[in-house]
């Protein structure tokens, strides 16, 4: 088995990667906004809610810095989840025009591909 030598950036590699799960930990210490989208297997988009029965809700009522958002599958026990600044899902929403859905179509909110959530950028 052949050694290699250790990395010489890895000071610089180390305090980035710090820097990151340490914001990565304040997200999920912090109240985090959490929702399930159960049908984003078949149709590959996430349904973000805004209004429900004519008033302001979900993420237009959320007071959380971040929002996760599980990617639900049957084939799995574990599921994955995207976690998003809130600010950031705010600006790309706004891309995609508002549907109905919810509960008998009495909410209001944006249909984004989940794709997009991974590829965004601000």
């Amino acid at each position: 088995m052949k050694h290699t030598k250790a990395q010489p950036h890895f000071d610089k590699d180390l305090k980035f990667g710090q820097q990151y799960e340490n914001e990565f930990q304040e997200a999920v210490e912090g109240k985090v906004e959490c929702k399930t989208d159960r049908l984003c297997q078949k149709t590959g988009n996430v349904y973000i809610e805004t209004e429900s029965r004519g008033k302001p809700s979900g993420i237009n009522n959320t007071k959380s810095r971040n929002y996760a958002i599980c990617l639900w599958t049957e084939k799995r026990t574990d599921q994955v989840w995207v976690l998003i600044p809130t600010k950031h899902l705010k600006k790309l929403m706004v891309k995609y025009p508002i549907k109905n859905g919810g509960d008998n179509w009495t909410s209001k909110g944006h249909i984004i591909p989940k794709e997009d959530l991974l590829t965004f950028n601000i």
